[in-house]
């Protein structure tokens, strides 16, 4: 339950502020992102270049442990093509077990990658939410250093909020996935079906093709609706379940096609800036390849690997720099709205 003492709540905000209608509904989200951005961006983006960096490092330390890892198969894949250039014969190139053991071998670490992915949108999230907050109660913004620090009380909170929403939309988006590929693997062993092409009956591709993406279709309402826990957080949940109820239950009813819209709108922002930023850092895997090339001793297939890596570790790193901090605060400001949309209702929610 979110404790009140002496007309605060329990995070330091004046009950009639978070009553109040804020910067999303009486500007519009967009403009109450924009002004949130204005007069806080050094503090939030200051933020976010330090988690960036942080997630770099890790990321390349994960990266570089699963090539290191499964070194002995991208070595074998060049001496077999070695081999049958020296015999003028074209290289075959990766072998079945060779693209398997990378595989399997690289899977652990690439795995990390998805609780890293789920400690920097909590951190984002949440210190888009302190930002939010500040900017309602009014007074001097703080820099990046001092942000961080009245975010640290809710980073746990906030890490535990992520890794439960995930799992939600994790239960339908998986499902979804092993549909698809049971289709187009045409069955599993001891099962064969007739794969998936543009030669298959209309009512097979529909089957194959409608029910995955009805699940992942779930999934994203899912993930939509539990987008504002995080800010629910810094709002005076105290546990990751009561954070996840307040988010169903503000995101609810008739709000619900607000939040759609709002997480849609939010989602294409997203994607397209990861395709701009990832176009625009393919260049860098020229000269990141030539550098494996000389430390591998002319293995072109580490090489290839690692430039097929680096736009893509890029465009995620700068969309974590430049494009994540709004959407943080377009999800606090989201979340302040269906509050004050709500009354006070959610607060009993949350109680239960």
């Amino acid at each position: 339950m979110v404790e009140r003492e002496n007309g605060r709540s329990a995070v330091g905000l004046p009950e009639e502020a978070g009553r109040s209608q804020g910067p999303a509904s009486r500007h519009g989200l967009t403009a109450g992102t924009l002004r949130v951005l204005r007069g806080g961006s050094s503090g939030l983006y200051g933020v976010s270049f330090g988690v960036a960096l942080l997630a770099g490092l890790v990321g390349a330390a994960l990266v570089a442990a699963a090539f290191g890892l499964s070194w002995h198969y991208f070595a074998l894949t060049w001496k077999w093509a070695r081999s049958d250039i020296a015999y003028e014969d074209p290289p075959v190139g990766y072998f079945p077990p060779y693209r398997t053991g990378i595989f399997l071998r690289s899977l652990p670490f690439m795995m990390l990658l998805l609780p890293l992915a789920g400690f920097v949108l909590a951190l984002l999230h949440s210190a888009g939410a302190v930002a939010v907050r500040d900017a309602t109660v009014g007074g001097r913004r703080p820099g990046a250093r001092e942000l961080w620090r009245r975010c640290r009380p809710f980073t746990w909170l906030a890490v535990r909020v992520q890794l439960l929403t995930n799992a939600y939309a994790a239960s339908l988006a998986l499902p979804a996935l092993l549909v698809w590929m049971f289709f187009e693997n045409g069955g599993v062993p001891g099962v064969d079906l007739e794969r998936l092409s543009h030669s298959t009956s209309a009512p097979y591709q529909l089957l194959g093709y409608g029910l995955p993406l009805v699940l992942l279709a779930l999934a994203l309402a899912v993930w939509f609706r539990l987008g504002p826990a995080t800010a629910a957080v810094v709002d005076g949940a105290t546990t990751a379940r009561a954070a996840v109820r307040r988010s169903w239950s503000l995101t609810g009813g008739a709000r619900r096609w607000r939040v759609f819209g709002v997480g849609l709108l939010l989602a294409a922002l997203v994607v397209a800036a990861f395709w701009a930023l990832s176009r625009a850092a393919a260049p860098l895997a020229h000269p990141v390849g030539l550098a494996v090339l000389w430390l591998t001793h002319d293995n072109p297939y580490a090489a290839g690997a690692v430039m097929e890596v680096v736009p893509v570790a890029a465009g995620l790193l700068l969309l974590t720099a430049l494009v994540l901090p709004p959407v943080g605060v377009a999800l606090a400001l989201l979340h302040r709205e269906l509050r004050a949309a709500d009354g006070g209702s959610e607060a009993a929610a949350v109680s239960r």
